[in-house]
Parts: structure tokens; C-alpha cells; sequence
């Protein structure tokens, strides 16, 4: 493996895991994943389709870029909503479509990474694939979740209270 591409991979997860643990899901404070980045981690996923690392960031590419819509419906009035609304969100729903097959394959390669389930519990709840409302059962999202992702041999997983909540914010992802 090239020691660039190593280098490059370690400082993604530092900067992701320190944002999380801080709560620091602010776009200000998020690396841009560049188109280069994103072109880079597409050559790697040619040679080695089972590469975390770069299945996650290619994720992270589109599904950053599904922020900035979202947050401009989030902050209209109902009024505006209603008539420009749903172009926003038919670009926001199309980043996290082009964002999905990336973070399913990371999910695949490694089922239990909770950033990776949660980002994809996120893109399944805004493109309206599972359940959104208020006060749905965490088991039942969880169930939910294991039938779009195909993966039923979880058992004894912890749904935390807020994965039951309605998740209205998208977070970049560092």
C-alpha cells in the first residue's frame, strides 16, 4: 500500500473520529473531500473494491455535498418551501442516492462500524426508505435498517434513544 495513501487514510479518521467525539458537525470544521480526493479513492476502489477506507470517503464526497441543499430547505419559510423547496431537496436526495452504494459497501466490508450504520440509517431515513417519525420504535428502524442493508445476522444490537428520533440535520463527514 502506498504510504501516501496510508497517511492520507489515518489523517480522514482522526480528523472524522475527533469531529464526532467533539460534536464538531459543523461544515466549517470539516476537510473538504476534494473531486481529486474523490477521483484518488475511485482509482483505489478499481484495484480493491473492498476498501474501507475508500468506499467511506467516496461516500462522505456526495453526501457532504447533499448538505448545502438541505440546509437551505431547513431554513425557508413554508411559504418559499412550497415553491422552491423540492428542488433542494430532489439535489439533496440525489447526493445521498449517489452517496449510497459507497457507504453500503462499507457496511458490508465492516458491518459493525457505528459511523458507518449511522450515516446509513441517515440516507435511508432522508430518502424516505425507513421509518421517520418521532416516536417509532427503536427496534423497528433497527429492523428496518437490516432489511434495506441485507445484513439480518445482527443480534443483540443497542439502538441508542436517538436513533428513533426523527434525524432532521445532515452532518458533514470528515
Amino acid at each position: 500500500m502506498n504510504i501516501h495513501f496510508a497517511v492520507f487514510n489515518f489523517i480522514v479518521w482522526v480528523i472524522f473520529i475527533l469531529g464526532f467525539l467533539l460534536g464538531l458537525f459543523n461544515k466549517v470544521f470539516a476537510q473538504e473531500i476534494t473531486e481529486e480526493d474523490k477521483v484518488s479513492q475511485e482509482q483505489v476502489l478499481r484495484e480493491d473494491p473492498r476498501n474501507f477506507s475508500a468506499n467511506f470517503i467516496v461516500g462522505a464526497f456526495y453526501y457532504n455535498r447533499a448538505i448545502e441543499p438541505h440546509q437551505k430547505t431547513v431554513q425557508m419559510q413554508l411559504n418559499q418551501y412550497l415553491s422552491e423547496g423540492q428542488s433542494y431537496e430532489a439535489e439533496k436526495n440525489e447526493f445521498l442516492r449517489q452517496s449510497l452504494p459507497y457507504f453500503e459497501n462499507a457496511y458490508l466490508i465492516r458491518p459493525d462500524d457505528p459511523q458507518v450504520r449511522q450515516v446509513l440509517k441517515l440516507i435511508y431515513q432522508h430518502l424516505g426508505m425507513i421509518a421517520r417519525e418521532p416516536r417509532a420504535n427503536p427496534e423497528e428502524i433497527e429492523s428496518q435498517f437490516q432489511e434495506k442493508t441485507g445484513y439480518a445476522g445482527i443480534s443483540g444490537v443497542e439502538v441508542e434513544n436517538h436513533a428513533a428520533i426523527v434525524l432532521i440535520t445532515l452532518s458533514p463527514l470528515r
